[in-house]
């Protein structure tokens, strides 16, 4: 196989993938790693770190030689050549650099962290200074080799022996082809028992919302109905679908054509789709880009925002127009955070069942909510729903912080309502009839409950809540609850 050109990669992977990821995947010596840019072509910058064990463990297979010796990598340094001494300081990183010009100066030296993540040696041929460099360089010829580092992760699977021409030769990173046998007989093994340390690395996992597909490592932001989404394209049956850059736009699970104003989905019978198609087929929606952060905001011709995306999920969403919200809407969304739907009178089940993170919600007018609503949600502190009269099971079943809640007209409640709720210490319900199983499951700071005479409720009414006040009402007529007994933990009435 033809030695690959890693400055035409560099250059190849920095147009498409920007500077930044180009010289992580320099830094690590990857970039001779055959269709590098094909195997990262669906990664996250940010991942790039974790990817890069990934990609090493899977195709930079490193020699270990069984050729054993006692001596030090410092006597068979010198034994080829070499002074060489180990880097423990950001002087003795930087000492080297007077050995090479201008144009060719290592990474190395601007990283402030090299010496603490990796182990060191820089070796210095004897009589280097007076070497000159060839008119026709190669990368282990006299100058090139005449100054190196030996560089080795600290949690292994890696090393790399920097080269004196650096930037002049192919694969500078690569010198001898990172077998230090190749410096000296018996310096891998010397340099593995030294710093105890494997240079090979087992098999890898990739990390969470990555996945194989073929020989690509594909990250997706979450999987609805077997199919993989990411912020640009998706996974369906093995086989990733890029969107056109140009006019469409990934919206969770859905596609925005910017240019025929439509919206669709691999999905089958999407619910969230059939009502973002009444929102947007057709409309006059305008689209613009946040130059700073490249979130995308989708709005109406005169101004008022529909959607805030980023990275294919929307974090902002406004729908005054919609008054019914099916079942299993945005069921698998976890980046929204603020959501206005000011003319819902019905939600369905499932409504935003995984988004942990939502902390804003406007629905005033609001009847009726069904199972699992914000099932997940973590950070919602205060919520109204002034006109709402039935609420279904798991309402709000994981959020621990809600501070404050207005159900003046609701009448009946379901199973697990508020389980785990551990901030509410006052609630009224002045209409409820009904309350389900498991009621503020392991509340133990609420103080103040008001509820009519007649309110029928299942077992577990308050499980594991022993501070009650008994209050008496002022407007209407209620029964409370009295304190439990702390033996026998039980309520009485």
């Amino acid at each position: 196989m033809p030695e690959i050109d890693t400055d035409k990669v560099y250059k190849k992977i920095k147009e498409h993938r920007g500077e930044r990821f180009a010289r992580k995947l320099r830094d690590a010596d990857l970039l001779d790693v055959p269709n590098i840019e094909h195997i990262l072509e669906f990664a996250n910058l940010e991942d790039l770190n974790d990817l890069i064990l990934v990609v090493r463990s899977k195709y930079k297979t490193i020699s270990v030689s069984k050729y054993k010796t006692n001596k030090t990598p410092l006597e068979l340094l010198s034994e080829a050549g070499y002074d060489a001494f180990v880097v423990k300081t950001e002087e003795q990183k930087n000492s080297i650099k007077k050995y090479f010009r201008p144009n060719e100066q290592l990474c190395t030296f601007k990283d402030s962290f090299r010496h603490i993540n990796f182990y060191i040696i820089h070796a210095i041929k004897r009589g280097a200074d007076k070497i000159k460099p060839s008119a026709n360089p190669k990368r282990e010829d006299k100058y090139g080799t005449s100054v190196i580092s030996i560089q080795i992760a600290k949690s292994g699977g890696f090393i790399s022996i920097k080269n004196r021409y650096n930037h002049t030769v192919k694969n500078p990173d690569s010198t001898f082809y990172n077998n230090p046998d190749n410096i000296i007989l018996g310096l891998t093994n010397s340099l593995q028992r030294y710093f105890d340390v494997d240079f090979n690395v087992s098999d890898i996992e990739p990390p969470e919302n990555y996945t194989n597909v073929h020989d690509q490592l594909v990250y997706y932001g979450f999987e609805q109905g077997g199919i993989l989404f990411g912020p640009k394209y998706y996974v369906k049956n093995g086989a990733i679908t890029k969107l056109k850059t140009d006019r469409e736009i990934m919206i969770e699970h859905m596609i925005y054509n910017d240019k025929d104003k439509t919206i669709t989905t691999p999905l089958e019978n999407d619910a969230t789709c059939t009502l973002f198609a009444k929102v947007f087929n057709g409309k006059q929606i305008t689209k613009t880009v946040d130059k700073t952060t490249q979130k995308i905001i989708l709005q109406t011709s005169s101004g008022d925002r529909i959607v805030t995306n980023n990275k294919g999920q929307i974090i902002e969403l406004d729908l005054p127009s919609v008054t019914e919200i099916p079942d299993n809407f945005l069921e698998y969304n976890t980046t929204l955070r603020s959501i206005n739907l000011p003319n819902a009178e019905s939600i369905g089940r499932a409504f935003l069942w995984h988004n942990e993170i939502l902390e804003t919600i406007n629905m005033p007018k609001v009847k009726t909510i069904g199972d699992d609503f914000l099932y997940s949600n973590e950070r919602l502190k205060s919520i109204n729903l002034l006109d709402v009269t039935h609420i279904g099971n798991n309402f709000l079943r994981y959020n621990e912080i809600l501070e404050s809640i207005h159900l003046p007209k609701l009448e009946e409640i379901g199973d697990n309502f508020l389980w785990h709720n551990k901030r509410l210490k006052t609630i009224c319900l002045p209409n409820v009839k009904t309350i389900g199983w498991d009621f503020m499951f392991e509340n133990k700071v609420l103080e103040t409950i008001y509820l009519p005479y007649k309110t029928k409720y299942d077992c577990n009414f308050l499980p594991n809540n022993y501070i009650y006040k008994r209050l008496e009402p002022q407007q209407y007529k209620c029964e409370f609850i009295k304190k439990i007994n702390p033996k026998t933990k039980d309520l009485s009435r």
